[in-house]
């Protein structure tokens, strides 16, 4: 029997080297979905802040785009050492929300079109409100 030294039997691996492996995607960034945009957003780094212009303009354009809108109101709070901490917190910023609520109001929505939501937020360290449409 002759042996031939260096030959092969010709196999996929001819035409493709990476045939039989496993596919590796190309490294890229990683892009986290944040989900959409609020509207508006409102930071409370003072007691007050002014937010009535830009809100009354948002407002109406959202509604002139669409006027079944539903706005969601999304008062957010940095999370506290203690439950009474944070529930104390809570309480402020659900009526700061309400307070966002009847502006909104004011500027021609429907009570029906507004929903509040309250929560604290591990990512934020200041009150806020986001103004969601949907």
């Amino acid at each position: 029997m002759l042996a031939v030294a260096g030959c092969h039997l010709v196999d996929q691996r001819d035409f493709d080297r990476n045939a039989g492996r496993k596919p590796q995607p190309p490294a890229g960034k990683f892009v986290a979905f944040a989900g959409p945009a609020p509207l508006l957003t409102i930071t409370y780094t003072t007691e007050d802040p002014p937010y009535a212009d830009e809100l009354a303009v948002a407002v109406k354009r959202a509604l002139a785009l669409k006027p079944d809108v539903l706005f969601t109101i999304q008062a957010l709070v940095p999370l506290a050492p203690t439950p009474q901490l944070q529930a104390a917190s809570l309480h402020v910023a659900a009526a700061s929300g309400h307070d966002v609520g009847e502006a909104i109001i004011a500027d021609g929505a429907d009570k029906g079109q507004i929903e509040l939501a309250v929560r604290g937020d591990p990512e934020v360290h200041v009150q806020q409100i986001k103004v969601f449409v949907h």
